[in-house]
Order: C-alpha cells, then structure tokens, then sequence
C-alpha cells in the first residue's frame, strides 16, 4: 500500500507590474495541513495590527509593518514564505513559474499534492501555468484565482512583497523588516 500524499498549499502573490516598478517581486506561502488555524491566527494578526483584509498598499505604514512584527515575533510560517526578485522587463509569467518550483521543491515530501491559489489571475493563465508547473516535474491540482480580500494566506504573502518592493525602494522600516526576517530564516529568497 502507498503512502498517503502530503497535501501542500500554495498561496502566491506579487509586486511589481505597474510601469513604474523596476523589479518584479513574487512571493509564495507554502504550508501542508489543516490552513484553518493558520487563517484564524493571521486573521487575529490583521485584527490586532489593525490591517483588516486590506493589502500593503491599502494600509497604513505603521499598521503593516506591526502586521508583519507581529508575524514575525509568533514565527508564523517561519521558513515557508519564499520570494524572488526579477529585473524588468520580464514576462511576469516566468517568475511566477521559478518562485513556486522552488518554494513547492523545497517544502515537499515524496509523494505529495500540491495546491497553487493566486491573487487574482484568470482562468487561461490559471491553466498556462498549471501546465507549466507540471512540465517542470511539479505534482499540483490546477493553478486558481482567488482574491486576496477572501484569503488571509494570499494577504500575507501580499505583505511580504509589498514589504520587499519598499525596501528595494529604500524604504528604511521596511529594510530593517526584511532584515530581520531573512536573519531569523523567517523568509527564503529563491535565489540566494
């Protein structure tokens, strides 16, 4: 008899397409298990940090960054949130692929499943990258859309890149908040 797959999860968001923007940030959120404790605790976080299910750039400067202090001093998901930084001009598609191979690579077990949600793409790029995954070799469910606004697992993820995109910025809180997070192993860039 085979052993049961491990169920992985996937929650991916990104910074970085407006015009203005000289990189392009992804950040995926990979977790296994039950997500309900993890989506009540991040929203007790948003609750007290004051965030709401608001994104990075719909929060106050202070409320995010005690949102991801807060993160950060409970060790949620320590060490399972992945980003990568692109150089522009890229087609947003090819990030996408590299930030999850290696975030799913990393967190996955033999044998596994693996369940990709991301903010808010349609349902052609759904497929295109579904397909991409697998040809890398990736065991995964069809790639989804899901809104930020109905998943606290995509709102962090939104956290982190909006976190990322200020410091690259130089933004000096949020400099001092990647930091910390890289120093603490909290995050995990892809290409270091």
């Amino acid at each position: 008899m085979a052993p049961p797959k491990e169920q992985l999860y996937c929650y991916v968001d990104e910074t970085g397409q407006d015009a203005a923007a000289f990189a392009f940030v992804v950040v995926a959120v990979v977790s296994a298990g039950v997500q309900d404790d993890l989506r009540r605790e991040l929203e007790d976080i948003e609750h007290q940090a004051g965030t709401g299910n608001r994104k990075w750039h719909k929060s106050r400067s202070e409320r995010r960054l005690r949102y991801l202090s807060l993160v950060l001093e409970k060790q949620l998901l320590a060490g399972q949130i992945f980003f990568g930084t692109f150089r522009k001009p890229t087609p947003y598609f090819f990030p996408y692929v590299e930030t999850i191979e290696r975030a799913i690579r990393a967190k996955a077990h033999e044998p596994y499943s693996a369940r990709v949600c991301i903010d808010g793409i349609d349902r052609q790029k759904a497929a295109e990258l579904t397909n991409a995954l697998r040809d890398r070799g990736l065991t995964l469910n069809m790639v989804r859309g899901k809104k930020d606004e109905s998943e606290p697992l995509i709102r962090l993820a939104d956290m982190w890149a909006g976190c990322i995109r200020a410091a690259q910025l130089g933004g000096n809180l949020e400099s001092d908040a990647l930091q910390r997070a890289l120093a603490a192993g909290h995050l995990v860039n892809i290409k270091s």
